[in-house]
């Protein structure tokens, strides 16, 4: 059982704040109630806190939120420009360096196989998967990541952390390392 503090001047008790697991120090609209309301219980009573300064508070927390959402829209603008980028070098020359394909090509049988992504296939999909010769192929090429590929395009894959990978004769190429394209 937890212990609970008694403030000794005004008798009231603490307030017990305990964040969600959340990435980052991210504050959610309940968390920021939660703390509106631990301040208002823990206030003074002979000194209290203004109207004007929780709303102050509020007012700047919306501000925050968005901030956070203009963000969230900027990322996304950006994703849809990479991936454009990505398309327009369907059919073109390109040189760049190689990634490890495993991760791209797992997904890719998968989709083709159980129509869905690797991440979520059973244990005997992913054999299944696994055995498959194009992703044993990308696992035998992983030496070579980072070493330079020059190539005609073949199509647009995006990887697991979603950036736009390039697909050159069965090789990944990461969209950001593209020295040329003809």
């Amino acid at each position: 059982m937890p212990a609970t503090g008694i403030d000794a001047v005004t008798g009231l008790q603490s307030a017990t704040y305990s964040p969600g697991t959340r990435s980052g120090n991210e504050l959610s609209q309940v968390d920021f109630m939660k703390l509106i309301v631990a301040q208002i219980r823990n206030q003074n009573p002979l000194d209290p806190q203004s109207d004007t300064d929780f709303m102050a508070q509020m007012a700047q927390f919306e501000a925050l939120n968005q901030m956070r959402a203009v963000a969230e829209g900027m990322r996304v603008l950006q994703g849809v420009q990479e991936l454009t980028s990505a398309t327009a070098m369907i059919g073109r020359t390109v040189t760049g360096k190689q990634v490890d394909a495993v991760p791209i090509t797992r997904d890719t049988v998968a989709r083709e196989l159980f129509g869905a992504p690797y991440a979520d296939l059973t244990m005997p999909q992913r054999a299944t998967v696994d055995a498959d010769e194009r992703v044993v192929a990308a696992q035998d090429d992983r030496a070579n990541a980072g070493t330079e590929v020059t190539g005609v395009v073949e199509r647009v894959a995006i990887g697991p952390d979603g950036i736009p990978m390039l697909v050159i004769g069965g090789k990944v190429v990461d969209l950001f390392t593209v020295a040329e394209v003809r």
